[in-house]
């Protein structure tokens, strides 16, 4: 390179205090020949550093000691194939929302309105980097924990008033009118313009700083800090005064609480924990005219005199007593810019060292056909084992049983007809131990050998020839051992599983374990709960090579197109390995796939495959649930596959707005249902699964909330395939007030989201279930900061159910009465019920003779009967009613409160309300539930009510009484209802009146189009009551000659 082109950089660090490594220096271009492109930058070692124009500045990272000089020499121009590693993002995810993130921070934005709604310090400590935008409602509302919890006080005794709605210019933006994202590979741009001002964040690569320009100034409402995790803990940057004061200790002032100073010493304030490392937060007044209310609560603002303001968010790292002293150091940097002079850079060539390894562009190309999917070598280790018992830490005591593995232990153990019976208590309460003998082949030798469990319930302790391999927690995630040190391939080894279950009752024993619903909830006996290893159990030769992780993101174009985003993480990969990534149709016809090649970089990437005409995927009653099947294959140097993956990839977006939920940009009305599968998971594979969505699909949901638990994968392979949403819940309720659980919780999460986190039918993440204010504070708030952290797609996360933004209600059971629910306006319900009796064939076999149920209480209440409601919602249960009749009586007084629940909801949707989830539709467990279907699979009332109440377009009634005297006037509002995003024209609403032989009394229409997710009001359909006895109000949609759904209403007439 000539002289001419070639350009000395010298930079002084001007404080003398701070070391700065790896910092952003920017240059005018105009002193560096005015190029557009082309530059390559090297320091005194010859070592080549990225450099990237921005804003009309050359932009490179440099490293200089404190008051110290670093020479750089700059040269222009000469042009490379490939492209610089990104080490900043700023893109917008699939929910709508705009991710803004380098190494050490994580921001997202809300583009509508501008607000900042997530901050992640990602130097915080293991499990512990939560969300800091606290956004919980200080005010009590209806159907939020307030009900059942005492009202927060604001113990940050903070003076700024105003909803919690996260940080934001002072006054907000008004609505959003353009977005503008400037992103290069070392930095990152945001700027959003609406119609009360501007909001600009920046942040470079390498650097835990956003700094934020605004008009007017600042609005933080809130930070996640007392009476919230994580921080408890507040100080300026006085730097006259040590962090922990004259003495050991932080000095009182140091508390979460309200200060004097209008304008922070030193220019900044910083929020950490005082013992806990979860990183830290600072802000620094770049803006000298900001003055500050509220700064060291939760809730705080600086108002400006400019027109334009600035601050810096310092997100720094945690150091106990003297984090203040990092922030103080990053607040030096910031306000202290490195001094750039440049020079010319000589005679003769520029000699670079060691240049920069550019990434080379991916490369794309059509394909017809899928390839032929790769499988690992393996042996499987299903079939015989043999099982023993013992109590817990003294190792198996009992004979050794022959039993077939994968199963559960209550299964191969026991009798089939006693594992429902109380005497089958003891199991759960017992160590087991599973043994078997494994070799593996002698050609095998050489290669990495892995051990890999589906699954194991719930502890489970691996050895191999006495040699503990390690404790895994969990039911249903899987999980492996490296165990080629341990195997000598040819030769026998003992191979040894130790399981137990904690055996617990939620609410009474706050448990530590994470296996929800399936370790303890109300539609189970306390003292039955699975173990053992539930799902296949293989050991795998191959390569150190390995794909550590995939995670699929998908996301629309303005122009119609779509890409499927694969970020992948590798271990073991050799220099010159590739990825593979081929996508193509799996469940549709038309179309050619893409396959992507592209060079393996160490540690995480991400591959960008291109769709240019997506089908997508949607619910079933909106259009075809489309898939694509994504092979990606780990190839080495040789280009031999050493590692893949195959997986359905469904390409759709889905947002939250307000309380509604958005599939493809389209609204969906969500009509739900709860699900358990099977106590003993390892009795569920696709067939029977199968069999249970056949069920769940009759009764018209669109959604499944999998409550307080993960099921298997086949599970979610059919959500996919037939186009259900679910809900995914994580944690069950009541569990301890200890801080100390809280990260093991969240850690325990993260596989669980891995394990489900690709699947389209997945749209929202659940942190836990009616969980108590003090939990909600701490351990909902680690728990729920994971999907956020892991999930690609940016699904809505709901922290905690029926605490805020949904509710659970249970009127008629729970206190209250059914007709309640005539007059709710909660525009997210997700669990509400009332138990009924099951069929008397199902009935009898766990129940039979077992009459009357005073006479068996304690019988009744094992097979999960709550009596007390039963008595208040039935009437006398001490034998005065059959058990047909009782069955009877159960089984209508639940339909009918569904049906008065889930239309007055669904008629609520012109008011706003987004859906409701009917709890709850299968026993897992013989048992007198809620259940709309019980254990044997046999329906109630309930399902068939369930499934007319959900019709998608249907003639809703809206009654507030079933019984009226004669001669009354029963006037009954119909209304016109259609979830579909199509309209159903020239439709007629035929309505009639029978008695109870079915004999026409009266009837009536309306014509009606039903407009695309709409609900209208149509009129009344009336008749003057006749003689006593019971009717039937019947309402049918026809439209082209077709009966598209039919409504019914039961009630009575008195004398």
């Amino acid at each position: 390179m000539a002289a001419a082109n070639v350009w000395t950089v010298r930079i002084e660090e001007p404080t003398g205090i701070e070391r700065r490594d790896g910092e952003l220096v920017r240059i005018p271009i105009g002193k560096v020949g005015g190029h557009a492109q082309g530059y390559r930058v090297v320091d005194a070692q010859g070592r080549e550093v990225p450099a990237v124009v921005d804003a009309g500045s050359l932009v490179f990272p440099v490293s200089v000691i404190g008051a110290g000089v670093a020479e750089y020499r700059v040269m222009c121009c000469e042009s490379r194939e490939g492209r610089l590693r990104e080490q900043v993002s700023l893109y917008t995810m699939a929910s709508g929302r705009i991710e803004l993130k380098n190494d050490y921070v994580r921001l997202v934005v809300d583009p509508r309105t501008g607000q900042v709604v997530e901050a992640f310090n990602l130097q915080a400590g293991e499990a512990r980097v939560l969300n800091l935008v606290e956004r919980t409602p200080d005010e009590k509302d209806k159907y939020d924990m307030y009900d059942a919890s005492p009202v927060m006080k604001d113990r940050s005794g903070t003076p700024v008033a105003g909803p919690n709605g996260g940080w934001e210019v002072l006054g907000g933006l008004g609505a959003v009118q353009k977005v503008e994202m400037e992103t290069t590979p070392l930095t990152a741009r945001l700027t959003l313009r609406g119609e009360r001002g501007v909001s600009v964040l920046a942040l470079d690569a390498g650097s835990p700083v956003v700094r934020w320009k605004g008009s007017r100034g600042f609005r933080f409402a809130r930070v996640s800090a007392t009476p919230f995790w994580p921080f408890n803990r507040c100080v300026d940057g006085n730097e006259y005064t040590w962090p922990t004061g004259p003495g050991s200790g932080e000095p009182p002032e140091r508390e979460i609480a309200a200060r004097k100073w209008m304008k922070p010493v030193g220019g900044h304030f910083v929020y950490y924990h005082a013992a806990e490392d979860y990183g830290a937060m600072a802000v620094a007044a770049l803006d000298e005219t900001l003055e500050w209310a509220g700064a060291c609560t939760s809730r705080f603002e600086g108002r400006s005199r400019k027109a334009e303001s600035e601050v810096a968010l310092l997100f720094t790292r945690w150091r106990a007593e003297d984090t203040a002293l990092g922030a103080r150091a990053e607040n030096r940097r910031v306000r202290n810019p490195l001094l750039v002079e440049v020079g010319p850079g000589g005679e003769g060539e520029l000699e670079i060292l060691r240049p920069l390894r550019l990434m080379r562009a991916p490369a794309v190309a059509e394909v017809k056909e899928a390839p032929a999917e790769w499988r690992p070598r393996f042996a499987s280790l299903d079939g015989e084992w043999e099982l023993a018992w013992g109590e817990k830490g003294a190792g198996p005591s009992s004979e050794w049983r022959k039993v077939q593995v994968p199963g559960s232990v209550h299964l191969q153990w026991l009798p089939r007809e006693d594992v429902y019976k109380r005497e089958a208590g003891w199991v759960s309460y017992k160590e087991w131990w599973y043994k078997r003998t494994l070799r593996v082949p002698a050609e095998w030798g050489g290669q990495t050998l892995r051990l890999q469990f589906g699954a194991t319930d719930y502890f489970a302790e691996t050895f191999i020839d006495g040699q503990r391999l390690g404790r895994h927690e969990g039911y249903v995630t899987p999980h492996e051992y490296d165990v080629t040190a341990l195997i000598k391939p040819g030769q026998d080894h003992e191979l040894k599983v130790r399981v137990w279950t904690p055996v617990h009752y939620y609410w009474k024993h706050r448990p530590y374990t994470v296996k929800g619903a399936y370790g303890g909830v109300d539609q189970k006996p306390d003292d039955i709960t699975a173990t053992g290893i539930t799902r296949s159990v293989r050991i795998v030769a191959g390569t150190p090579a390995r794909i550590a992780d995939v995670a699929v993101d998908t996301r629309l174009n303005s122009d119609g197109s779509a890409a499927v985003a694969v970020r992948v993480a590798v271990e073991g990969a050799e220099d010159g390995s590739e990825w593979e990534a081929t996508l193509t149709p799996r469940n549709f016809e038309g179309g050619s796939g893409i396959r992507l090649t592209a060079a393996v970089e160490p540690g995480r990437g991400e591959l960008q495959i291109p769709v240019r005409q997506p089908q997508l995927w949607w619910t079933w009653e909106h259009g075809k649930p489309n898939l694509y099947t994504l092979d990606l294959r780990l190839k080495n140097s040789s280009g031999e596959v050493v590692d893949a993956r195959r997986m359905a990839v469904g390409i759709r977006t889905i947002t939250r707005i307000g309380e509604r939920f958005y599939l493809n940009g389209k609204h969906v009305f969500l009509r739900g249902t709860n699900v358990y599968a099977n106590l003993w998971l390892s009795e569920m594979g696709r067939k029977e699964y199968e069999r249970d969505f056949e069920i769940l699909q009759k009764m018209n949901i669109n959604l499944i909330r999998i409550h307080c638990h993960f099921e298997n994968p086949e599970f979610y392979e059919l959500a996919d395939e037939r186009g259900l949403f679910i809900w995914q819940d994580y944690l069950e309720a009541w569990y301890p007030h200890d801080h100390e659980f809280s990260p093991r919780a969240a850690a325990l999460f993260d596989d669980h989201i891995r394990m489900v986190r690709n699947h389209p039918s997945v749209m929202a993440w659940c942190g836990s279930d009616e969980e108590d204010f003090e939990n909600y504070l701490d351990l909902v708030k680690h728990v729920a900061a994971r999907p956020s952290l892991l999930d690609p797609q940016d699904r809505y996360v709901q922290p905690s159910t029926s605490r805020w933004g949904d509710a659970h209600l249970y009127y008629g059971w729970y206190g209250g009465s059914i007709w309640n629910y005539a007059r709710m306006t909660a525009p997210l319900v997700t669990e509400l019920g009332a138990t009924a009796l099951p069929a008397k064939e199902s009935l009898d076999r766990f129940m039979k003779e077992r009459w009357p149920i005073t006479d068996h209480a304690e019988l009744w209440h094992y097979h999960r009967l709550q009596i007390p409601e039963a008595t208040k919602a039935w009437g006398d249960l001490s034998g005065k009613q059959t058990p047909e009749q009782l069955i009877d009586k159960s089984q209508r007084y639940a339909a009918r409160l569904f049906q008065i629940a889930l239309e007055r909801t669904r008629r609520n949707k012109r008011e706003g309300a987004a859906g409701i989830f009917h709890f709850f539709a299968i026993d897992f467990w013989p048992s007198v539930t809620m259940a709309a279907v019980d254990f044997y699979r046999v329906p109630t009332r309930v399902h068939a009510q369930v499934a007319r109440s959900f019709e998608p377009v249907l003639a809703s009634l809206e009654f507030d009484r079933d019984e009226w005297r004669t001669g009354e006037e029963v006037k009954v509002g119909v209304w016109g209802i259609n979830d579909l995003h199509k309209a159903i024209g020239n439709a007629e609403v035929r309505w009639r009146y029978e008695d109870s032989t079915g004999k026409l009394l009266i009837s009536g229409q309306f014509r009606h189009s039903f407009e695309p997710d709409s609900a209208e009001p149509l009129g009344e359909a009336k008749w003057v009551a006749g003689t006593p006895g019971g009717y039937r109000l019947v309402a049918e949609v026809t439209a082209g000659g077709e009966k598209i759904s039919q409504n019914e209403f039961e009630f009575r007439v008195a004398p």
